[in-house]
């Protein structure tokens, strides 16, 4: 998209028909200590800090998207999903929309993509007093990163992404060499969410393990 790559885990919002669906990553850890996977997931469920966490950006998504829905299914319990380099907590949320109503208007994805983003895993909660905040404190520019990256078909459907775990290639052109090939620059991006219980050594590891994949597939460019 426009110089972005990634490869994200998180699901935005997905339509098909009358059927939408999102999946809510929040809370995460990742493998050390010669811990096996069972041990891991058994950690990061039983982690008050990473279940509030979690708590916080599932919240933030169903009571934006419940409006568009006449019925909308939220497990009351994440489940745990295994990456090769992090483990997430997972909530995978489920509706029917509604065909509109006078608050919401039409249940069109990119109205919907509106009003669920930023959900508070990317921009903390509440929502307005917390990205202004974010603008305040957080010392750089996002760009691309955090925003939904999707796609829309012409009967409504599409798939909308969250931009994590991702680069901004800036390519240039150098003299006698094909323009985007021979220079340029990748910023890579990862972020982490910050609540009250959050150690920010362990923040920084964390941010670190997300990184690793798009790292590995930088290696063989040159």
């Amino acid at each position: 998209m426009d110089g972005l790559v990634g490869a994200t885990p998180e699901l935005l919002l997905e339509r098909m028909g009358y059927e939408v669906r999102s999946r809510v990553l929040a809370g995460t850890v990742w493998p050390r200590g010669g811990h096996t996977a069972e041990q891991l997931a058994a950690e990061l469920l039983a982690s008050a800090k990473n279940r509030s966490e979690h708590a916080y950006a599932a919240e933030s998504l169903a009571v934006r998207l419940r409006p568009f829905c006449s019925d909308l299914t939220v497990p009351d319990e994440p489940e745990v999903i295994r990456l090769r380099n992090v483990l997430h907590l997972a909530t995978n949320v489920e509706g029917k929309l509604s065909e509109s109503n006078a608050t919401t208007g039409p249940a069109t994805l990119l109205r919907m993509v509106a009003a669920v983003h930023p959900t508070a895993a990317v921009g903390g909660t509440p929502t307005d007093d917390a990205v202004l905040a974010i603008d305040e404190l957080e010392g750089m520019d996002r760009g691309r990163y955090a925003g939904p990256v999707g796609w829309l078909d012409g009967s409504g459907n599409g798939e909308f992404a969250i931009a994590l775990r991702c680069a901004q290639v800036e390519a240039t052109a150098t003299p006698g060499v094909g323009a985007g090939r021979g220079g340029g620059k990748v910023r890579l991006f990862a972020g982490c969410g910050i609540v009250p219980d959050s150690d920010p050594d362990l923040e920084v590891a964390e941010a670190e393990a997300k990184l690793l994949p798009i790292r590995e597939a930088l290696e063989g460019v040159r």
